[in-house]
């Protein structure tokens, strides 16, 4: 049985925080003891489904057969993110979505899964990383962040960065350039600053002073520092979070559903939800530093620092450490496109893992 399951260890630590994810997820829809938004927990639920099978069925495949569909992913991937600007559903002011008969899609959670595939293929060519393929691997990854930072979605064109950067530094790339390459962060922010969107600015300086705007932008993270603080040691119970039942706390079911269990299971469980994050990511790691095929060592780091920056800006935001961004939490938030995606991820390195543990 042990042997098994570190077999699939990668499913099953997806499974556990999918598992934990639905159970959050229902609390989150219960308000004054009736779930409400039915739909919204049995649309999640088919998700889930459909996403296993993602998983089986990208578990099956050789990872090298994702090295003759990156240009394809990739220009299709932009091609989405062009279209979504046109055509996309408007939502809280920005466009993000596109809607295909009742079929709701978010296309940069595909961008971000293409870049995965498209650096760590074009990485792998080299034998040694100079400045020509910095060049190449930077312009790769700024055109489907412009795009997404348009919509407007600033966090999630961020994420792009740090995974791209792992990657680089997995291909042998000097610590000067990205010592280098923070400085030049820095040194662009007022230029940054410039360009961000009135809300954008007013997230940031929320951030740095939630009692600035109290009712307004600043309410959403108060309201879950007071969900996450009154949790305690041990929680309140499912289905016993104040904050989450009266409806205090905001977007509860998506970006903020770390709250809610922060509420109910306190800190105990919040470190299992935080080491399972832990486990999962650095089982993607050390099976990086056991492959051989360069490829295959890219794609497990991409992976892995794609789960990594998504579940800390996440828990950060929620406990006030970050500005808030339209992030979902991996396996946990409500969300189809993000889910079936981290499957899709977890099934490559599934596929990878069959090939070296066989060595």
């Amino acid at each position: 049985m042990t042997r098994f399951i570190y077999k699939y260890r990668f499913f099953f630590w997806g499974l556990f925080l999918n598992v934990i994810g639905l159970f959050t997820l229902y609390s989150a829809l219960n308000y004054k003891g009736k779930v409400v938004y039915e739909m919204l927990l049995i649309k999640q639920m088919i998700w889930v489904l459909v996403a296993w099978m993602v998983f089986w069925i990208t578990a099956s495949l050789d990872y090298h057969y994702w090295k003759g569909v990156v240009v394809i992913s990739y220009i299709f991937s932009t091609f989405l993110l062009l279209l979504v600007l046109v055509i996309g559903d408007v939502r809280y002011g920005a466009k993000r979505w596109i809607n295909m008969g009742g079929f709701i899609f978010q296309p940069s959670e595909l961008a971000k899964v293409s870049l995965v595939l498209t650096i760590s293929y074009i990485l792998s060519i080299p034998r040694k990383i100079n400045g020509k393929w910095l060049v190449i691997g930077g312009i790769l990854t700024l055109l489907p962040a412009m795009l997404i930072a348009i919509e407007p979605d600033l966090g999630t064109a961020l994420t792009l960065v740090p995974i791209t950067v792992a990657v680089f530094l997995s291909s042998g790339l000097s610590w000067r350039w990205i010592i280098l390459g923070v400085f030049s962060g820095i040194a662009s922010m007022p230029i940054v600053w410039h360009f961000l969107k009135d809300y954008q600015k007013q997230r940031v300086l929320v951030f740095l002073n939630p009692a600035r705007d109290p009712l307004g932008a600043g309410y959403t993270v108060l309201q879950s520092r007071i969900a996450i603080g009154s949790g305690g040691i041990w929680g309140k119970g499912w289905l016993s979070g104040t904050q989450n039942k009266f409806n205090f706390l905001p977007e509860r079911h998506t970006d903020f559903i770390f709250s809610v269990l922060a509420e109910e299971w306190g800190v105990v469980g919040s470190i299992l939800i935080i080491f399972a994050f832990a486990s999962l990511i650095g089982s993607a790691l050390t099976l990086a530093s056991n492959c051989h095929d360069r490829f295959a060592k890219h794609l497990s780091v991409a992976i892995g620092m794609y789960f990594f920056v998504h579940a800390f800006i996440n828990i950060a935001m929620t406990c006030g450490f970050l500005p808030v961004v339209g992030l979902p939490l991996p396996f946990m938030s409500y969300g189809g496109t993000s889910l079936v995606m981290c499957y899709f991820l977890l099934g490559i390195l599934q596929s990878i893992a069959k090939d070296v543990d066989k060595i």
